[in-house]
């Protein structure tokens, strides 16, 4: 009996990735957009504080998209 080694598909992975990356850039987009519609101070303090991390999302998730792209492009 021979066994089959089928190559792995790499689609699932593709697709994880750009999960990931439309998760991570909305989690970015609503930290740093939602203290302009906040009217309470103590909540909007705490999302003001939390711009670097929302920067690092946002740029993080385009990353993981554009990796998603670049993959998507050489398939072809």
């Amino acid at each position: 009996m021979s066994s089959q080694h089928s190559k792995p598909s790499r689609s699932p992975l593709n697709n994880d990735m750009l999960v990931r990356g439309v998760i991570l850039v909305l989690i970015g987009l609503v930290l740093i957009i939602a203290p302009h519609f906040m009217s309470s101070s103590s909540v909007r303090e705490l999302f003001v504080h939390a711009q670097i991390p929302a920067w690092f999302a946002l740029v993080l998730g385009a990353a993981f998209m554009g990796q998603y792209a670049l993959r998507r492009h050489k398939q072809k």
